[in-house]
């Protein structure tokens, strides 16, 4: 991934503006698909919602801007015996797939959006549904690794009750080590996967 480069205001904002529409829809899809699975911390914690406030992060907005990948606030779990400890385990990957589904989703709004928006207004739109779409894609394979704060790593602590607290402790850690492997330039390229799931 290439850093900061050649961005403009423009780009900038239409970054952030992906990092929230993210936060807001990624975070409250893992919290609805949690809370089927029979488990509650996210709606006690008031997560269960679709407002990229109740999501979204500061870092995570940081990353979008530099690397148009984006993560959201660590969803709670309550570390549990018996089958509920698994809703999490299915939540989170149900999550991640209908967040790559609406990749394909976006490309069929641009032809009725282009229709009826004027031309300044309707380029706007269309560029920032190419960033999201990339900010979708690379934040959902970002939250694939199972570190402390991001989306995949909130199935662990369910799955290895006993290594709960340390593992919320872990959070900062875990963020870092991904923003380290992004500076670094150890995450793939992510346009064939971003090619394959577009429809235009």
């Amino acid at each position: 991934m290439v850093f900061l480069h050649n961005l403009t205001m423009a780009e900038i904002l239409s970054r952030i503006v992906a990092a929230f529409l993210f936060s807001g829809l990624a975070g409250g899809l893992t919290a609805v698909f949690m809370r089927l699975l029979g488990e509650p911390a996210a709606r006690h914690a008031g997560r269960l919602s679709a407002s990229p406030f109740r999501h979204v992060s500061l870092s995570g907005i940081f990353l979008a801007i530099a690397f148009r990948a984006c993560w959201f606030l660590p969803l709670p779990v309550t570390p549990t015996k018996g089958l509920r400890r698994f809703g999490p385990v299915l939540a989170v990957p149900g999550a991640m797939a209908v967040m790559l589904a609406l990749v394909p989703v976006l490309d069929l709004l641009r032809s009725p959006l282009h229709a009826v928006l004027p031309r300044g207004p309707g380029y706007m739109v269309l560029a920032e549904i190419d960033t999201l779409q990339i900010v979708i894609v690379n934040s959902v394979v970002l939250g694939l690794l199972p570190l402390p704060g991001l989306w995949l790593g909130t199935v662990v602590p369910t799955v290895l009750p006993h290594l709960e607290k340390r593992w919320r402790k872990s959070t900062g850690i875990g963020l870092s080590l991904a923003a380290v492997l992004l500076i670094l330039g150890w995450f793939p390229d992510l346009r064939p996967l971003l090619n394959a799931l577009r429809l235009v």
